[in-house]
């Protein structure tokens, strides 16, 4: 995958996020695709899953900021800014994809502002 790829790929997977559109997760990602919205978290496992996650209607915008692609992996940077409520994030996403291009694991590391990025420390 190279770096037109991979934002083609995040063009499409923005799309069908904010139409919601579940049947284009097929073609984005693998049957058996994992996708942790924390590295820490338990894996959305399968289509049915993934799709799932995005029934979100909330209007949003989206920014790529960034796009690094190294062979079947990639990073990518994302500045996400949701109304209603308002809500901005700074997303980190890591992609693997399989050879036919769809994704077969998706990590995101998400940051807002005021979020601590230490461990609290015990009361």
């Amino acid at each position: 995958m190279n770096t037109k790829d991979v934002r083609r790929w995040v063009d499409d997977y923005e799309s069908a996020w904010r139409e919601q559109d579940s049947a284009t997760v097929a073609r984005l990602f693998t049957e058996q695709a994992h996708y942790l919205n924390s590295p820490y978290e338990v894996p959305l496992i399968g289509h049915e899953a993934i799709a799932a996650e995005w029934n979100d209607p909330r209007p949003f915008t989206m920014a790529v900021e960034s796009i690094t692609a190294d062979g079947s992996h990639a990073v990518v940077r994302v500045k996400v800014l949701y109304s209603e409520p308002e809500q901005e994030y700074v997303d980190l996403w890591e992609l693997d994809f399989a050879e036919d291009g769809r994704v077969e694991r998706f990590v995101e590391w998400a940051y807002w502002p005021g979020k601590p990025f230490t461990p609290s420390s015990p009361d």
